[in-house]
């Protein structure tokens, strides 16, 4: 997922789920030492997950996000509750979300 998609969906997405407009955007760019994982609370907050990169797993209870595993049927590039995000590689990698906070205040 691109940027320019994220933001449209994210538009469309927020809609659907009734907030309209009465949401905060975020960018989450995330450096991620070799072999490490870093855990995100994502409740009540949605992640979009931005050009990821081969070697970068994403989970959550939404779904997974890993390039290096064939067993898995659909990547999900929308997460949200509790999220690993880990670097399965030996090299240091970079991560970009777009955290989606919804305001419930003004439902």
């Amino acid at each position: 997922m691109n940027v320019q998609f994220a933001l449209e969906y994210t538009k469309r997405r927020m809609q659907e789920l009734g907030y309209g407009d009465a949401y905060i955007l975020r960018w989450r760019f995330l450096q991620i030492d070799a072999n490490a994982t870093i855990k995100l609370e994502g409740n009540n907050e949605y992640y979009l997950l931005i050009n990821p990169n081969i070697g970068i797993k994403v989970s959550s209870k939404t779904g997974v996000f890993d390039l290096t595993d064939t067993s898995i049927n659909e990547m999900q590039y929308e997460h949200r509750g509790k999220i690993e995000v880990k670097n399965i590689t030996g090299e240091k990698k970079f991560v970009l979300f777009i955290q989606v906070i919804p305001n419930h205040n003004k439902i």
